[in-house]
């Protein structure tokens, strides 16, 4: 039913003007579904991971499901990927709460998790063998790989970390802005740590086979970042990371059609375009404070007129 459906839609899309690369083939669809939905789960836990100041968390949790990534692809082929990095998340992300709770000995604790697991991971791979560059893909993704398989179970963790953070967004916010007070106002500290661990470990999980484990802290951290330069409110933040993932997703299909005597990695140009889609926004942004600036400093030079004595305005 879900290839099914997938394969309508793309067939549906095929003739339309602007997707006649994109739809042209169900290996290059299926992955334009997965930034796709990426783009939205990773705009919304980016803006948190940004607010929260969590990009160390993020790391460690981009690098410590690699384990897991490692034993589902090499004993249980590439449709067990997904599982068996969830099931390594759930250890990390018991690992992280853990330190996260004890702030003398947090960012050590976090970076001592980041590497034991990363390093494990590239222990097991070497142990097993690495033929025809398996490391190497662990590491920085397939993308054109993509099967339905995988594409399902990578939304379902997408929508997973959606909702998990809608349903605690009030105590997300206020624990990002003032953790102390948090539990006055009925904010369970550690709930929301939890949750906002998974959150990560489940956009990580569902792109870290695509795009790659050191590349995919690109879709958790650049959303966020980008909002965050030109949104007023943590509300405003979350459509222009949405915005910001979902441009450099469509900008990396056609980078990666370029004409050029080399391949391009589809991965690379993804992970690129993401990043120039951060550049546009800070162009963006200087442009306006530049334009509010001149306009300012000529309403401050302009002579004030005095009004007349006896004339009213």
């Amino acid at each position: 039913m879900w290839a099914e459906w997938l394969e309508g839609l793309r067939q549906f899309l095929q003739p339309l003007p602007g997707w006649g690369f994109i739809a042209s083939a169900p290996y290059t669809f299926r992955p334009f579904v997965l930034l796709i939905i990426l783009a939205c789960a990773s705009g919304v836990v980016g803006v948190l991971v940004n607010v929260r100041c969590a990009e160390f968390n993020a790391e460690s949790l981009v690098h410590g499901v690699f384990p897991g990534i490692v034993v589902g692809a090499l004993y249980g082929g590439i449709d067990m990927i997904v599982p068996g990095a969830a099931l390594c998340a759930c250890a990390v992300i018991a690992a992280l709460v853990w330190a996260g709770q004890r702030s003398h000995i947090s960012e050590g604790s976090t970076a001592t998790i980041l590497t034991t697991f990363f390093a494990l991971g590239v222990v097991i791979s070497l142990k097993k063998g690495d033929m025809s560059g398996q490391l190497e893909a662990l590491m920085f993704g397939r993308l054109l790989d993509v099967t339905d398989a995988r594409l399902a179970q990578s939304v379902l963790f997408c929508l997973l970390a959606i909702v998990i953070v809608a349903l605690t967004w009030r105590g997300q916010v206020i624990t990002a802005f003032d953790r102390d007070t948090a539990p006055v106002l009925g904010v369970s500290t550690l709930l929301v740590d939890i949750v906002l661990n998974t959150a990560i470990a489940a956009v990580v999980v569902s792109a870290a086979s695509a795009i790659g484990v050191l590349l995919v802290i690109g879709y958790l951290v650049i959303p966020g970042a980008s909002a965050r330069l030109v949104a007023r409110t943590v509300g405003w933040m979350i459509p222009v990371g949405i915005a910001v993932g979902v441009g450099g997703a469509v900008l990396g299909m056609h980078v990666m059609n370029l004409p050029v005597s080399r391949p391009i990695s589809p991965q690379a140009a993804v992970s690129l375009s993401v990043c120039a889609m951060f550049g546009l926004v800070l162009a963006v942004r200087t442009l306006y404070r530049m334009c509010v600036r001149a306009l300012d400093t000529g309403h401050a030079t302009q002579p004030v007129a005095h009004p007349i004595q006896g004339v009213r305005p």
